[in-house]
């Protein structure tokens, strides 16, 4: 009886935990400005996209990849869509991905999606050496721009996008275009260098550019667009 009487006494408490804890990660998202680093969604979105570069790079070839981003990305962007309209499902995912999004996707479509959108159409476009070094900026120009610029920036370029943000972007995805250059190309040291400074400003330039999709889908999208103009004027991959 006194087991009884003390479940019936706390069952209210426990039935308000899921909903108190989940309003208290809408307040925690809410609060995070971009500003600030966030460095669990960085580290998170470098190993997604490291994860998927070696995958193309090492195991599956474009037919395979095109099918695992439509048979696993597809639902879950599916999914993203649908929570939007069921705050049963929106809850489940606050609990899942709270700790990791931002203010804007409490009500709209999160980076997930535009990560898969944007890699399933470069993959179903582009050669796989463009895809692999978009990805490649994506995984790594954008996060170490967005931390070296939210805690060093202090001269703007682009919004609220700084210089010294996007010189952490060209040193990192130029030392990273160089290594793909020599190691996985197979580029001479002289070829590879060159590309690893433009391979680099491609990055950057794909960063900073003002768009109103998320940079999820422009980085990879609009870095393949750049490296696609520039092997035809000089072809590096010959």
């Amino acid at each position: 009886m006194k087991y009884l009487l003390s479940t019936v006494l706390t069952a209210p408490a426990s039935l308000m935990r899921p909903a108190s804890a989940i309003k208290s990660v809408k307040l925690e998202i809410l609060n995070r400005h971009r500003s600030l680093p966030h460095f669990e969604r960085k580290f998170y979105h470098f190993m997604m996209g490291m994860v998927c570069f070696s995958l193309y790079a090492f195991l599956v070839e474009k037919t395979t990849a095109l099918l695992l981003l439509a048979l696993i990305g597809g639902p879950l962007v599916v999914l993203d869509f649908l929570r939007l309209k069921s705050p049963e499902m929106n809850d489940v995912a606050l609990r899942l991905f709270g700790k990791i999004m931002r203010r804007e996707e409490l009500k709209s479509v999160s980076g997930n999606s535009f990560f898969v959108i944007g890699l399933f159409t470069i993959v179903a476009i582009f050669p796989k050496p463009i895809v692999l070094l978009s990805v490649i900026y994506l995984a790594i120009g954008d996060p170490v721009a967005a931390v070296v610029g939210s805690l060093y920036g202090r001269h703007k370029l682009v919004g609220k996008k700084s210089l010294e943000g996007a010189l952490a972007n060209l040193g990192s995805t130029a030392i990273a275009t160089l290594l793909m250059g020599t190691g996985y190309f197979g580029m001479p040291l002289e070829k590879a260098i060159l590309f690893g400074v433009m391979g680099g400003t491609v990055s950057v330039v794909a960063e900073l550019l003002p768009a109103p999709v998320d940079d999820n889908f422009t980085i990879p999208v609009v870095s393949s667009l750049l490296l696609s103009v520039l092997t035809l004027v000089i072809p590096f991959f010959n």
